[in-house]
Parts: C-alpha cells; sequence; structure tokens
C-alpha cells in the first residue's frame, strides 16, 4: 500500500505526518510519499488586472516559499527520526514547484490513499487547491487528520452509511482497517416510514470475526452533520468512515452540507471519497 501526504503548512504538518505514522502501523503500508507541493507564481498576481511583481515583491515571494519547504522539511525529517529501525515503510520525501492542484492531482493518482491537511474556517489558498487536485481530479480517496493527536487510528471505525459510489469506493481503501478492528459502528439514518436494510458487507464483517454494531436513527430536520456527529462520538468512534456529499465545486462542498459540519466540528480523522459519474457528468 502506497499513501501521499500533502504538507502545505508547518502548522498542519506534523498531525499530518503522525496520521501516516498511525495508518502505517495498522496496516502495514509500505510507502509514503511526503510531498510538500510549492507554488511557482505568487497567487496575489495570477490576473492581468493584478499587474506584475516588481524585484522586491519577486524576492519576498521566493524567500516566503524557500523558507516554508525548510520549515516542512525539517518537521519531516524529525517525524522520520522517530520511526521504528525496523518494519519502517521507505519514506520518500517530494518538493515539486508549479501549480499546486495540478501537482497534488498527479501524485494522487499514483498512490492508494491520500492523507491532506484538515482545512480550518479560512483554508489557505494551498489547502483548497490540494483539495480539489485529490478529491475531484484525482478521484482519489482522502484521510483527513483529526483535529488533535489521538492514541489510536480505526480500532474503532464508524462509518456514516449510505448506498452510493462515493462511500463504496471509501469503504474499499478502509478494508484493511475495518477487518482489524476491535468493533465497527455502522450509522444507518432513516425516515420513520422507511427501514433501511444492513448493507451486505456487514455480515462479512462478522463472519470474519469483527464485532459490528448498527445504530438506526431518525433523520430530523437539524443538520445530518449534527446527527452523524453526535452519534458518532457516542459511539467511541476513532475514525469517520463517509463519503464526501455530492457538490460540483470544492468551494460548496466544503462550506455547506454534512461533510462541512464534519470537518469543522468532528473530533476524528475522517476518511472519504468523492465518486465522479462519467455517465452523467455529475458527483455522487
Amino acid at each position: 500500500m502506497r499513501i501521499l501526504a500533502v504538507l502545505d503548512h508547518p502548522q498542519t504538518a506534523a498531525l499530518t505526518l503522525d496520521t501516516a505514522r498511525q495508518l502505517s502501523l495498522r496496516t502495514g503500508i509500505a510507502e509514503i510519499y511526503a510531498m510538500h507541493p510549492k507554488l511557482a507564481v505568487d497567487p496575489d498576481f495570477q490576473s492581468p488586472d493584478e499587474g506584475l511583481p516588481d524585484p522586491a515583491q519577486q524576492a519576498r515571494f521566493a524567500h516566503t516559499v524557500a523558507t516554508r519547504a525548510k520549515a516542512i522539511h525539517q518537521i519531516f525529517a524529525d517525524w522520520a527520526a522517530t520511526l521504528p529501525t525496523t518494519d519502517q515503510p521507505r519514506l520518500h520525501w517530494l518538493e515539486p514547484a508549479g501549480d499546486i492542484r495540478t501537482l497534488v492531482a498527479g501524485a494522487a493518482a499514483k498512490v492508494d490513499l491520500v492523507i491532506l491537511p484538515r482545512p480550518g474556517t479560512t483554508p489557505p489558498h494551498s489547502t483548497e487547491q490540494a483539495f480539489t487536485g485529490a478529491l475531484y481530479d484525482a478521484q482519489a480517496t482522502v484521510l483527513l487528520p483529526p483535529l488533535h493527536p489521538q492514541a489510536t487510528l480505526g480500532q474503532h471505525p464508524v462509518v456514516a452509511w449510505q448506498d452510493n459510489p462515493s462511500l463504496t469506493r471509501a469503504l474499499q481503501s478502509a478494508l484493511p482497517l475495518l477487518r482489524t478492528a476491535r468493533q465497527v459502528t455502522v450509522l444507518i439514518g432513516q425516515s420513520q416510514s422507511t427501514v433501511i436494510p444492513e448493507p451486505a458487507w456487514v455480515a462479512d464483517l462478522r463472519a470474519s470475526g469483527v464485532a459490528v454494531n448498527v445504530d438506526r436513527f431518525t433523520l430530523a430536520d437539524q443538520n445530518v452533520g449534527e446527527q452523524i456527529s453526535a452519534h458518532a462520538q457516542r459511539a467511541g468512534a476513532d475514525l469517520l468512515i463517509m463519503g464526501a456529499y455530492g457538490r460540483p465545486q470544492f468551494i460548496e462542498w466544503l462550506l455547506d452540507g454534512p461533510t462541512h459540519h464534519m470537518l469543522r466540528h468532528g473530533i476524528w480523522p475522517i476518511l472519504t471519497h468523492h465518486e465522479h459519474s462519467p455517465l452523467t457528468g455529475e458527483h455522487d
């Protein structure tokens, strides 16, 4: 298994790498590609009406890019030194320069899973571009770190069940975690008049010896994300698996709906996928 850890900012790099370490311990990852995509063009001067940067502005931009790259590489080096000397994954450092969306999409298409920095209330431009490149362009399965360091990862995953291609792909990527979990909880939100059957993979996990609990709840008028968050917290989740809810553009997906709520308020790492339908051209 190969994973890509995208390190775009010093403030989030350490937690992103720690998530990669925990995932490696749980799944026996063979290779970790730590990538710091560097801006090649100052984002303040990308359109003609913004003019061209003068020499002083060019020098400041180059200094900022170099300083950030040096700081992130030092965080990576310090993290790598803490890994065990035996049975550790092969590590690769990547520091390409160019359009961040294009760089991340190209690298994400070559790995099995991408760990992205978790966006804050006002995510940096680089984080937005990394999300767009990984989730939409490469259609990669993405793991977002928790808000704070946690002791375990995937020992008790909670699945926010929806029968759609996005969650199916996320579950396929999560199988190594699900099969070795101490317990799995499946959240099924349904209306009062509809009973949604258990997904077939629940029986498969139980047959393999994994304890699986199905938690049904009635969908209310409140934000669905709040309901998912409350049930996951009561279950004792250390990982939330959910499909990225359909939004045609990244910023809409980021700022609205259940996925937005989980990004802002869910304390756990989130494993997600966004599937693009080749037949309709729409995002599921």
